[in-house]
């Protein structure tokens, strides 16, 4: 039971934060249950509460998405997809858990710095290829498209529409790959179920607050505690190493 209330205060913090800045959901929500629980579970079940929050952000903001830069990109996301899985079905829990926790730290940094890829197509393919590895491996597949939408100068709605409309149509064919895997378990799921009411009430306070709140300085409490939660991780999967 305990570990059903950690999921669920988890994805409501983490449902805030991506409401309000268009990221964060996998980055606050992926090390943290990742800790408490095994990594494969917290990658899937936070990939399927990001499927449900991006999908309904995706249909809300449907009018403001840029509709052919998210084709673009999920063409290359759908090559690494495949690549991502036989990683999650392959390492060991060990492993997987030191990955989530570089990953996050250095995804991290990639927001925080505000980094951006040149604005060419092999630069966009390569971040797709990329953020498709990580969506099925990690859970944490928004920066490498943060930095590839960043180059394309996109003012914040259609960025957070454009972003919710990629990962949620990423959000099933990930679900999918997992059931094929056979990483989409009971518990994963309890887990996800645990964190729903949150997660929506979360995101209903993210976006009454998304047109209040100092965008900037509330980025970098955000950012923040990324920072905070990656490392946090990465020193308990040092812990265990030893």
């Amino acid at each position: 039971m305990t570990l059903y209330l950690i999921a669920a205060a988890v994805f409501g913090v983490a449902a805030f934060a991506q409401a309000v800045t268009g990221f964060g959901l996998s980055l606050v929500s992926v090390p943290l249950l990742a800790m408490a629980d095994q990594p494969q579970p917290a990658v899937v079940s936070a990939t399927i509460i990001s499927l449900i929050l991006n999908a309904a952000t995706a249909w809300r903001e449907r009018a403001h998405a840029e509709v052919p830069i998210a084709r673009r990109l999920l063409f290359a996301v759908a090559i690494g997809m495949p690549l991502g899985l036989l990683l999650l079905i392959s390492l060991p829990d060990l492993a997987l858990l030191i990955l989530i926790a570089v990953v996050n730290l250095t995804s991290t940094l990639v927001v925080w710095r505000g980094w951006q890829l040149p604005p060419k197509a092999g630069a966009s393919a390569a971040a797709g290829i990329l953020a498709g590895l990580l969506a099925t491996t990690t859970g944490t597949n928004g920066p490498p498209l943060v930095a590839t939408l960043r180059a394309m100068k996109l003012e914040p709605r259609v960025f957070r529409a454009t972003v919710a409309l990629i990962f949620g149509v990423v959000g099933p064919v990930a679900v999918v790959g997992f059931g094929i895997a056979g990483t989409l378990t009971w518990h994963a799921t309890l887990l996800a179920a645990a964190g729903l009411p949150a997660t929506v009430l979360g995101a209903w306070l993210g976006n009454i607050l998304f047109h209040r709140l100092d965008p900037l300085a509330f980025r970098r409490v955000v950012l923040s505690c990324l920072a905070a939660s990656a490392l946090a991780a990465l020193v308990n999967a040092t812990t265990r190493a030893i």
